[in-house]
């Protein structure tokens, strides 16, 4: 004899649980205005510092630039985003005057000569080229 076992769904005495018995987390708050302008600190000492932004370009979210100077070599090299104007201070450097000094901007080389003046400001031409300002 072959039996069939059959299975059958009862009512449950207990309720499923709702959503209102789950603890609720309210949303995180957002901001109504967003700042223009949030200031990242710079963690660099002014007395360390060599190279400085001027001015960044028209409408650009932002602008940078970075600066490493190889004392080996004698060569400082400087990578610019978004600058139109900045300033390199010489007395900050190690740069030996009595040997070539070479200048590298955006991969650009070039022969960096002394002045009279230690604070040295570069601007952008229309041409996208780097030229020293006279004072």
């Amino acid at each position: 004899m072959i039996s069939a076992s059959s299975t059958s769904c009862r009512k449950s005495d207990t309720p499923p649980a709702s959503k209102q018995d789950e603890p609720t987390q309210s949303p995180p708050a957002t901001p109504s205005v967003i700042p223009a302008r949030v200031d990242v600190p710079v963690p660099v000492d002014d007395s360390d510092r060599w190279l400085f932004v001027q001015k960044v370009a028209d409408k650009a979210r932002g602008g940078w630039a970075t600066g490493s100077f190889d004392a080996d070599r004698n060569k400082l090299s400087i990578q610019t985003n978004q600058v139109e104007e900045f300033a390199l201070d010489t007395s900050r450097v190690a740069i030996n005057w009595k040997k070539l000094v070479v200048l590298s901007i955006d991969g650009k080389n070039s022969e960096l000569r002394k002045r009279d003046y230690e604070v040295l400001s570069f601007n952008r031409t229309a041409h996208g080229e780097w030229i020293v300002r006279e004072p």
